[in-house]
């Protein structure tokens, strides 16, 4: 039985190759010569698991010369490289022509988006599967064992570790990340541009705060590279999930045009908050790009204190006139929110915006369609003003345990809405400034 599992695993092993062990082995035209040896393989972006379309071989050593061969050509790769062509069918040339994908320059030690985990990964080697007489890229290896076998140290190193442990992680883990999980970070030197190399969307369906961790994780040209790759949504929900310091070094490789664009996707707190924290001159150069109704609310919002309600608040919310029925509100709902991340409650208002009461969905639904919505309403409406501190917005909502709270005027007009992540977002910057401030020692 144990013989029948080793064979099996050794008919397995036997139909991947690693990249590592290909490279620089002599390749042997099929009437006898060696034409040179193996630089790199070519693949083609658009596959889920690319196809090897060309191998690339070298020779010389100051003069190098480079050649390209069909894969259909590649005859066998288990000892050198045997080819079904003759020497004088190979053209070398003093450069290699551009390529899509070539794994040695553009995937092997280089990092990746590895898109199942949301992390950047570093390629040690790759797993390349034999499919009849095909090549395709099947895994990266970001493993352990992938370095020391590109080193030529995996049999010592077997062996050592073998005699203090043959039952070693070592042996058995193996850090593979199959290729349709991968984004190769693959830069257009002179756009700097990124290729995608699976459809737009496994991307983007990366969290964006997932997203941000990984942006930073990236080389500065690898980060321009990957965002500006993304679509303005994504981009502005990145801006949300990141510090101010992370913002401020994209805004300054985007210009002022793309900049605006984001601040125009941005919810309007978040956008209030990164606007408060640049300088004046840049917030009156973007301004003006910004939609107009956008830029109005936005320059309202920059008068206020950035730790008083007025200043936290956004005007994302739900206003409908006490006497719209319960059927035209829902409808209402339904057409107007769906660029809003959250309406946690309805607000109430008459003619001249003053707030009148509050409600929710739920209490919507389960209402006469034909009733007016003001018969909702919770039976105390509670609010907060425009002065109010973040410390007094933080324990009334604590009070009351509401995830929204209305803002308002002296006259009781509603101006915005402050949600609990607001409210919290600004209490943990707080305490963390408190918190550096402490002596070390104490």
């Amino acid at each position: 039985m144990m013989n029948g599992i080793n064979e099996a695993k050794a008919a397995a092993a036997a139909m991947f190759v690693n990249f590592s062990a290909l490279l620089k082995k002599d390749v042997m035209t099929s009437d006898g010569f060696v034409a040179g040896k193996v630089w790199d393989l070519s693949a083609n972006l658009g596959e889920v698991y690319p196809k090897i379309g060309e191998l690339i071989i070298y020779r010389g050593t100051l003069n190098r010369a480079y050649a390209s061969i069909q894969w259909p050509s590649v005859v066998s790769v288990e000892d050198d490289v045997l080819l079904s062509v003759k020497r004088e069918d190979i053209k070398f040339s003093g450069s290699i022509k551009g390529y899509e994908l070539l794994l040695r320059r553009n995937i092997l030690d280089q990092q990746v988006v590895d898109t199942f985990n949301h992390k950047v990964r570093r390629v040690n080697d790759i797993h390349l599967l034999k499919v009849e007489q095909d090549l395709v890229v099947a895994h990266v290896d970001i493993g352990l064992r992938g370095i020391i076998r590109r080193l030529g140290w995996e049999k010592p190193v077997d062996f050592m570790v073998g005699l203090f442990n043959k039952n070693s992680p070592y042996f058995k883990e193996k850090d593979l990340i199959s290729w349709k999980n991968v984004q190769p970070i693959t830069i257009n030197p002179a756009s700097m541009t990124m290729k995608l190399s699976v459809p737009e969307k496994q991307l983007l369906s990366i969290p964006a705060a997932d997203l941000g961790d990984i942006i930073f994780d990236l080389t500065p040209n690898q980060r321009m590279a990957l965002f500006r790759v993304l679509d303005v949504k994504t981009k502005a929900k990145i801006f949300e999930n990141i510090e101010f310091e992370e913002q401020n070094a994209i805004l300054k490789e985007l210009d002022k045009k793309e900049a605006a664009e984001i601040v125009n996707q941005m919810s309007t707190d978040e956008a209030t908050d990164l606007l408060e924290k640049l300088p004046s001159r840049t917030v009156n150069n973007l301004l003006p790009l910004v939609e107009s109704s956008r830029a109005k609310k936005l320059s309202t919002l920059l008068g206020y204190e950035s730790d008083s309600a007025g200043g936290l608040m956004t005007t994302e919310y739900v206003a409908l006139q006490e006497t719209m029925t319960v059927g035209s509100a829902i409808d209402f709902i339904k057409n107007n929110t769906k660029e809003y991340d959250t309406v946690p409650y309805i607000y109430m208002i008459d003619e001249k915006h003053h707030i009148k009461g509050v409600t929710t969905i739920r209490r919507l639904l389960f209402a006469e369609s034909g009733e007016p919505i003001s018969r909702t309403a919770f039976h105390k409406t509670l609010y907060v003003y425009l002065n109010n501190s973040v410390k007094e917005l933080a324990y009334f909502m604590d009070k009351y345990k509401v995830s929204a709270i209305p803002v308002v005027d002296e006259n009781k007009i509603l101006h915005g809405i402050i949600t609990m992540d607001d409210v919290l977002s600004q209490v943990i910057s707080i305490a963390w400034r408190k918190r550096t401030r402490i002596p070390k020692g104490i």
